[in-house]
Parts: C-alpha cells; sequence; structure tokens
C-alpha cells in the first residue's frame, strides 16, 4: 500500500513510498517514535533523497549532517521542521525551493552560501524569533532570490548578495511587534533593485519601507513629542497625498476630492458673474431648491474652482467676500503645490 500523503497545493504530487499500519510513510508519518526518526535519516542518506516534498522531522534538522551528496535542487515543498532547522556553514549547490514550508521553532542560514536560485513562497517561520538575524553572513551568489508572501519572515541584516543577484520581495507582510523588520527588509531589497537595476520594484520597494518606517516611528525616538508629532503629520501627508513620491494617482485623487470640497464651500458663500448674477445657496433656504437646481449650482461652482485650482483665472466668476477671498487664496496655494507634486512624481518615475 502506498502513502496516502498528497500535496495540498498539487493534488497531482502523491508520495511513491509504501506505508504501515499508519496509511502513511515513514517521511510522512507524524509522531514518529525516536527509533524512527533515526531511520528516517538514515534512508535519506542512503537513498540520497533531495525532494523533501511533505516529509515531517521532528528531531533537530543539521543539514551539514545529513545531506552531503551531490544533488540539482533541493525540494522542502510543504515540509515540516518541528523542531530546530540548521542550514548553517553550508554550501548550496543546487536550486533550493521553500514552498510553504513550517518551521515551528528556531531556524537560521548564518554563514551559508546559495550558489543557484531559492524560493521562499508562502513559507512559515516562528514568530518569537522574527528578531533573529539568521541570514548573517550568508553569501548569494545565484540568479533569484524570492521571498513571496513570507509569513513572519526574520531580519535579513549580513547577507551579502552577488552584483547580478535579483532579490524579490513581494507581500511579506508584518505584525506591530515587528514594523522594524519590515523596514529593514525592504530596505534591502530596494538597495539592491538599485545595484541591478531591477526598476520595475524599486517604487515598490521605497514604498513599503516608508511605510513600516512610519509604523515603526516611536515617541522616545525624537527630541520632543513636538518632533514627533511633526514628522508623524509630514509622513502621513507624504503617504496620503504623493504615496511617498511612488503612487500618481495618489495625486489625481487628492486634486479632485480638493476641488470638489471648496466647491461646495463656495457653493454657500456665493459666486458673483461678470453680469452681477450671484451663484449660490443659502444655507437658511436650502430646502426651497429642488435637487436640480443645487445640482447645477454645485456644477457651476465646480468649474470655478476647478478654474481656480489650477490659476487659470478665466475672470468670468468672482469672489467679493472676505471669505471667498481667504478660500480662494487657500485653494490657489494648495492646486500650486499639488501640481509640483504630481510633476515631481511623473518626471521621478519617467527618469527612473
Amino acid at each position: 500500500m502506498k502513502c496516502k500523503w498528497s500535496s495540498n497545493t498539487n493534488h497531482k504530487c502523491i508520495c511513491k513510498y509504501d506505508a504501515d499500519e499508519s496509511g502513511y510513510c515513514i517521511f510522512h508519518k507524524k509522531n514518529k517514535s525516536k527509533e524512527e526518526n533515526e531511520k528516517v535519516i538514515k534512508l535519506i542518506k542512503e537513498n540520497k533523497i533531495n525532494d523533501f516534498s511533505g516529509f515531517a522531522f521532528e528531531e533537530k534538522f543539521n543539514i551539514n549532517e545529513i545531506i552531503g551528496y551531490p544533488y540539482e535542487e533541493l525540494n522542502f515543498t510543504e515540509t515540516t521542521f518541528i523542531k530546530e532547522a540548521l542550514f548553517n556553514n553550508y554550501i548550496f549547490n543546487g536550486k533550493v525551493i521553500f514552498n510553504n514550508t513550517n518551521f515551528l521553532e528556531f531556524t537560521t542560514f548564518i554563514n551559508s552560501q546559495f550558489r543557484y536560485s531559492v524560493t521562499f513562497n508562502n513559507a512559515i517561520f516562528n514568530p518569537r524569533h522574527s528578531n533573529k538575524k539568521i541570514f548573517m553572513g550568508v553569501i548569494f551568489t545565484g540568479q533569484n532570490l524570492v521571498m513571496n508572501s513570507v509569513h513572519n519572515l526574520p531580519r535579513m541584516d549580513g547577507i551579502k548578495f552577488d552584483e547580478y543577484t535579483k532579490f524579490i520581495l513581494l507581500d511579506v507582510d508584518y505584525e506591530k511587534e515587528h514594523y522594524i523588520n519590515g523596514k529593514i527588509n525592504y530596505r534591502i531589497a530596494r538597495n539592491q533593485a538599485n545595484k541591478i537595476g531591477d526598476h520595475e520594484r524599486i517604487g515598490y520597494y521605497y514604498y513599503k519601507e516608508r511605510v513600516y518606517g512610519s509604523k515603526s516611528m516611536k515617541v522616545e525616538d525624537y527630541p520632543t513629542y513636538r518632533d514627533y508629532l511633526s514628522s508623524k503629520f509630514f509622513d502621513a501627508l507624504s503617504k496620503y497625498t504623493v504615496g511617498y513620491g511612488e503612487r500618481p494617482w495618489n495625486v489625481l485623487i487628492v486634486s479632485i476630492v480638493t476641488v470638489s470640497v471648496f466647491a461646495l464651500l463656495y457653493m454657500f458663500i456665493g459666486i458673483e458673474t461678470l453680469n452681477n448674477e450671484l451663484i449660490g445657496i443659502s444655507m437658511s433656504t436650502l430646502k426651497n431648491y429642488s435637487l436640480t437646481e443645487i445640482i447645477d449650482t454645485y456644477i457651476d461652482l465646480w468649474y470655478f474652482s476647478m478654474v481656480t485650482f489650477t490659476t487659470v483665472g478665466y475672470g468670468d466668476m468672482i469672489v467679493t467676500s472676505a471669505i471667498g477671498k481667504i478660500l480662494v487664496s487657500l485653494e490657489v496655494f494648495l492646486g500650486v503645490t499639488i501640481a509640483a507634486s504630481w510633476t515631481s512624481v511623473i518626471i521621478k518615475r519617467m527618469i527612473r
């Protein structure tokens, strides 16, 4: 009878080994005895196994003590490491895959070398060890290092990339206590992207780095509480208006919202035409206006607001009240500032 294990992500991937009375082979079986765990390691060495898909390692895993034979690829898809998984001081001479791998305890790759591509896809690290620098001293000379949707990815300080290595960090999110890790890891990804000219991802990495940098801001990092509030304010302003310089659509949305809000304010203040006709709606008599009249008035004043915001100033409508002049001055200032921001963002992305 063959083992009944099959992959959760690829149902065509099934186990080829024989099962015992539990219905599973010794590699996929859970709650193995000490003798069975020892037999697992022995069989791996004897058969020079390189595909560990779905294997359950219930004792400490030390790759230096297990894999000393040649291989083209090491596949740890859906592998579960119940205890420590040690990959220190090891030279990976082939492609390595960690898809849906579950590291339940401490894992480390310190001083290892990767000579081929490595993929961590939907892998899960233990959150208790997320602040550990598990890649310290790693030398990566492979073509690609992919970290996609990895959970609780530890800090990647100390990893040394080849000048041609592409480091891809996508959809890796962090909880509150590990925001600083997100900032550091996305900064490392951005620096490597700059190094190899991976312009498609530089903006994404920079945005994520700034987001986690904002989330990790603390009062104690600033001389005074006022400095902290000032930094938070300008950081939020940069995020929601220009997306830290990486999201041009934010500028367009902010522009439309600004024009619409000022049009609403002008509607209750009143704007005069060249024929001395007052366009506006009085709050006290609002109920006397039909919905069509309100919409028509708002459209006229939205046009005036847009002309003011863009500093075109046709002159067919003017403000006469003090409050109206203040609002117009404020909208012109915002229009010039936002237009400059839009230009800066577009040019930055075009140059890149």
